[in-house]
């Protein structure tokens, strides 16, 4: 009896060798859902200001973020570029994580086109917007696979995606009709504070190098060794050990403000600004590298 009572026991649930379940694996980051988001954003066509298409791209986006369980708002805001006699309306798309968290972080990019693709090398194309596949789609694209991964695996803590509208909007050389939607969002919500950041651009590039940018360096030191040692943990050699030079983007008027947010670009993409800015040009692999990178450098807090 006391044998069959030991034996009893041994087999009972929970007790003598038997393993606990092992929890759940977050989910993973898939580089081959974001090209495919790509190319669907790509398809609704250019998103110059004022276009139809960029309506359609609009409601796409925040589609998707609600159906990730995002909070999603929008963010309208009026600009008066300097050749025109009048204001425009442009709107920043903001989809919030776990909301009610304090503790909060922001990954964002801009989601409009260039309205002239005035670097094409034939001059019958620089009067015509850009696709942009890779400077206004690749960011996007990163972010609505990264909420798809948040959906069934939420993180940590507070995760604020914003979509920027306006980055491309300026003629060359007039800065102040550039980066509207971030210049906005910091001018109209003066109390905004995440604990770090990161702006997406140009992240699609197939033969993608992301180097450590200079007004980053300075300003937001500790983020920018936080996303690197992310990227050595995701195993994205596309983040190298070099420096690159201040660059003007989406993440300046944070850092204007005290709010640590760096940027992630390779600007030596010989695509820009023209129309051949297409999703052949990018890969699959470039944006599981970024997306990788900025989930990790998340769970990791």
């Amino acid at each position: 009896m006391k044998r069959l009572a030991l034996l009893l026991g041994l087999l009972a649930p929970g007790c003598g060798d038997a393993k606990k379940p092992e929890p759940p694996r977050p989910a993973a980051f898939d580089g081959e859902r974001a090209y495919g988001l790509l190319k669907e954003l790509c398809l609704i066509g250019p998103r110059n200001h004022g276009s139809v298409e960029k309506e359609k791209a609009e409601a796409w986006i925040a589609e998707r973020m609600k159906a990730c369980g995002a909070e999603v708002s929008v963010h309208e805001f009026r600009h008066t570029a300097k050749t025109a006699t009048g204001p425009s309306t442009f709107r920043n798309i903001v989809a919030k994580f776990r909301p009610g968290e304090a503790r909060r972080v922001l990954v964002g990019t801009h989601y409009d086109t260039r309205s002239w693709a005035d670097r094409d090398p034939d001059p019958a194309n620089r009067m015509i917007p850009i696709s942009g596949a890779n400077d206004g789609g690749s960011g996007v694209a990163v972010m609505v696979a990264l909420a798809e991964v948040f959906r069934s695996s939420p993180p940590p803590l507070g995760v604020d995606m914003i979509f920027f509208d306006g980055e491309d909007f300026g003629r060359e050389g007039v800065w102040e009709d550039y980066f509207l939607g971030s210049r906005a969002w910091v001018r109209d919500h003066p109390d905004y504070r995440v604990e770090w950041g990161v702006i997406l651009d140009m992240v699609g590039d197939a033969a993608l190098k992301i180097r450590r940018e200079g007004a980053s360096m300075k300003h937001a030191p500790a983020v920018v060794d936080r996303v690197w040692a992310a990227a050595r943990r995701a195993d994205a050699k596309a983040f190298v050990e070099e420096n690159q030079p201040e660059m003007m983007d989406d993440h300046r008027a944070f850092l204007e403000k005290g709010i640590p947010v760096i940027l992630l670009i390779d600007f030596e993409y010989p695509f820009f600004h023209t129309d051949e800015d297409t999703p052949d040009k990018c890969s699959a692999g470039s944006l599981g590298q970024v997306g990788r990178t900025v989930l990790e450098a998340v769970r990791g807090q």
